[in-house]
C-alpha cells in the first residue's frame, strides 16, 4: 500500500508543477503584452491573437467600471437633504362672485397654496368651477399640511390647527372659528349664507407640507391626526358626516424639484426629507383613496409635469405657474364632469 500511495504524492506533486509553471507562462506572455502595448504608444493596440493594430484618431470613452455592491447600494439610496420651502407671493383679490343658482354643482376645495394662491380668477379652484359651471367655497389655507402639528392642541375645545383637519372640524362648528381669522378660508366658514350640507364635491389637496415637515405617513393607529395618512381618513369621514352624499376627491402632491441657495438638490422622485420620498407620500394618498372609496387625482403622474416639462408648469419648482393651473383645472374638471356622465347613467 505504501509504495502506491508514493506513486500518487509524485503523480499530484509533477501535476502541480506543471500547473504553476502554466500559469506563469501566461502571466509572463500577458506581462510582455502589455509592455509592448505601452512601448508602442497609446495608438497601438495588442489584439487577444498578439496582433498590433492602430486604435482610431478620435477619443474613445473611458471604459466605466461596474459599481460594487456597496457602491451600487448608495447610488440607489434615497437622498435626504434639508430642502427649504419656496414661498410664494398670494394674489387674494378676487373677481366679483357670480350669483349663486342652486341648480348648479357646488365644489369646496381644501388645500395648501396650490389651491389658495391666485384667487384672481386664475387659480385651481376658480378655473375648475368655471369649466363645470359650479357654485365655488374655496377653504385652502396657504402652508397648512393634512396633518396637526406635534406642538399643536388636538381637543375641541382648545383647538389651535388650521390643517386639513381642522377646517374639516371648523365646517362641523366643533372647533373656535377665531383660528382662522385672517384668511379666506375664515370668513367662508363664517358665512351664514354657506350651507357645507349641500356640497356635491370636496376637493382636498395635501401632502407636498406635510413632506417638507418631515410628517410621518402613517402608523399602527391609522388614525393619528399626527400623520399624513390618518389625516386624510380623519378628513375623509368627516366630510361625509358634513355632506352625507357629496363626492370626495383625494388628489396627490405633484411632481416638485427642490432648490438651495439657488441650486437643484433634488426632486420628488428621490429627496427624503425624513418619512419618505414626495412620491411615497402620493402611494400614501392613493392608498387612502383606495380604502375610502374615493376618487383620486394622482397628481404626480397623470398632469404631465416631470423634469422636462417643470420649467413650463411651474414656477419655483413646487408652485403652479398660470399654464400649470390651467393644466391641473382641466383634469380636475374632467374627472368631475366625467363621473357626473355616469351617476346620470
Amino acid at each position: 500500500m505504501i509504495p502506491n500511495v508514493k506513486k500518487k504524492r509524485k503523480a499530484v506533486l509533477l501535476a502541480a508543477v506543471l500547473f504553476c509553471i502554466a500559469v506563469t507562462g501566461c502571466s509572463q506572455k500577458y506581462t510582455e503584452d502589455e509592455g509592448k502595448e505601452n512601448e508602442a504608444g497609446s495608438n497601438i493596440l495588442i489584439t487577444e491573437t498578439g496582433e498590433e493594430i492602430e486604435k482610431p484618431e478620435e477619443n474613445l470613452p473611458a471604459e466605466i467600471p461596474s459599481p460594487t455592491p456597496e457602491q451600487a447600494e448608495e447610488q440607489n439610496a434615497k437622498v435626504e437633504i434639508d430642502i427649504p420651502v419656496p414661498s410664494q407671493t398670494e394674489i387674494n383679490e378676487e373677481p366679483e362672485p357670480e350669483p349663486k343658482d342652486d341648480n348648479k354643482l357646488q365644489l369646496v376645495f381644501l388645500g395648501d397654496s396650490i389651491f389658495d394662491s391666485y384667487r384672481d380668477g386664475t387659480g385651481v379652484p376658480y378655473l375648475t368651477a368655471k369649466l363645470c359651471d359650479a357654485n365655488l367655497c374655496n377653504l385652502a389655507i396657504g402652508g397648512t399640511c393634512a396633518s396637526i402639528e406635534e406642538t399643536e392642541e388636538a381637543s375641541w375645545e382648545e383647538w389651535t390647527s388650521t390643517s386639513l383637519c381642522g377646517v374639516v372640524n371648523g365646517m362641523l362648528k366643533r372647533i373656535p372659528l377665531d383660528i382662522f381669522d385672517g384668511t379666506r378660508a375664515g370668513e367662508l366658514l363664517k358665512d351664514p349664507n354657506i350651507d357645507f350640507s349641500k356640497t356635491d364635491y370636496f376637493i382636498v389637496e395635501y401632502g407636498t407640507n406635510d413632506f417638507f415637515r418631515g410628517v410621518r405617513q402613517s402608523d399602527e393607529d391609522g388614525f393619528n391626526l399626527k400623520t399624513y395618512g390618518g389625516a386624510l381618513r380623519y378628513a375623509v369621514i368627516n366630510l361625509r358626516e358634513v355632506a352625507p352624499d357629496a363626492t370626495i376627491i383625494l388628489c396627490s402632491p405633484m411632481y416638485a424639484q427642490f432648490y438651495h441657495n439657488g441650486y437643484l438638490v433634488g426632486d420628488g422622485n428621490m429627496t427624503d426629507n425624513g418619512n419618505g420620498t414626495l412620491f411615497d407620500y402620493v402611494g400614501t394618498c392613493n392608498y387612502v383613496a383606495n380604502e375610502q372609496n374615493t376618487l383620486f387625482l394622482n397628481a404626480y403622474l397623470d398632469l404631465g409635469i416631470d423634469g422636462y416639462t417643470i420649467d413650463e408648469y411651474m414656477e419655483d419648482g413646487v408652485h403652479l405657474s398660470e399654464a400649470g393651473r390651467k393644466l391641473y383645472a382641466d383634469a380636475l374638471s374632467h374627472m368631475i364632469l366625467s363621473y357626473e356622465k355616469t351617476k346620470n347613467n
